[in-house]
């Protein structure tokens, strides 16, 4: 975390900005984008004010070596996310609820913290969630939000359960009672599932809805549209933010531009025709000149930072 501050301090940081580049430009290659995602604004580094209270060690870049540095990038920083809000999602659900039929089976690939996986589970009564997250830390705070989130599901529909029956005593209304339609509530745990591993191991063979949080898959876009073309059933609705997908395969159903439903673009596809689909080619990245791409590199940073 104090790598990732340090960076993000010299980032907001105009006069910093040409240290910046220099310590980078060793390992751009590494870097997803131009600029390490962590330190843009959708990250989980804390902001200033929350540093106040963090007993964190505060490091100047001249303190971080090459070998951290070039391990902080690997790791994506082993605190960035990226994610769409709670407002967000309820916005998501809402567009995409008419396209869905109750029961269907939802998936989401690279569910990192496994809010998506909840938020779906809650919003719409959707027979399975599941959501497949390669980063164990990820993957094991997916598991661990999901368990306090049955802590507060036990506590609220016991208040409201005795409330209700509390009201009910009062009409004399003791046969009947509201469907409050809790049913998707009680059942959480076996509707919700978080799997560790691979998005491209995962089983869509079921799926109805499968999200996708592509702002950071950019390079695996087409691997992404070859699996789901060849494997999801046709009629499964895709949805990815930020990157479309070019295959024919899935079609494009419709899209909600940025600041519409989320701060990205949000894509909506639908699996047509019978397949099997051709598979892309893998050929092996073409090596450019190095110096030449490096100054290319760092002229977009730098469009990036005065932007």
């Amino acid at each position: 975390m104090s790598i990732g501050v340090a960076l993000k301090t010299c980032f907001e940081n105009s006069q910093k900005h040409d240290e910046l580049i220099e310590r980078l430009k060793p390992h751009a290659e590494l870097v997803i984008g131009v600029l390490p995602p962590g330190i843009l604004s959708k990250s989980l580094l804390p902001a200033a004010e929350e540093l106040v209270d963090i007993n964190l060690k505060s490091l100047q870049l001249n303190e971080i070596s090459d070998a951290q540095l070039r391990q902080w990038i690997i790791d994506d920083c082993s605190l960035v996310y990226g994610e769409l809000s709670n407002e967000e999602l309820r916005k998501y659900f809402a567009e995409l609820n008419p396209m869905l039929s109750p029961g269907c089976r939802f998936i989401d690939l690279g569910s990192g913290l496994g809010k998506v996986v909840m938020s779906a589970a809650l919003y719409f009564p959707f027979s399975s969630c599941k959501g497949i997250e390669i980063f164990p830390y990820r993957h094991s705070l997916a598991l661990e939000s999901f368990v306090n989130l049955q802590k507060l599901r036990d506590e609220v529909l016991s208040q409201t359960i005795a409330l209700v029956s509390a009201q009910l005593d009062e009409a004399g209304q003791h046969d009947s009672a509201p469907d409050f339609q809790i049913q998707d509530l009680l059942n959480l745990s076996d509707r919700v599932s978080f799997q560790l591993g691979d998005m491209f191991d995962c089983d869509v063979t079921e799926a109805d809805l499968v999200f996708i949080y592509s702002t950071c898959f950019g390079s695996l876009m087409p691997e992404i549209a070859e699996k789901l073309a060849n494997e999801a059933p046709e009629g499964c609705l895709v949805t990815t933010t930020t990157y479309q997908i070019n295959h024919p395969g899935l079609e494009l159903v419709t899209r909600f531009p940025a600041k519409s439903v989320a701060w990205t673009d949000l894509n909506v596809y639908r699996r047509v025709g019978s397949g099997p689909w051709p598979k892309f080619p893998r050929t092996p990245p073409q090596r450019i000149n190095f110096a030449e791409w490096i100054l290319d590199w760092e002229a977009k940073a730098r469009e990036l930072l005065a932007g």
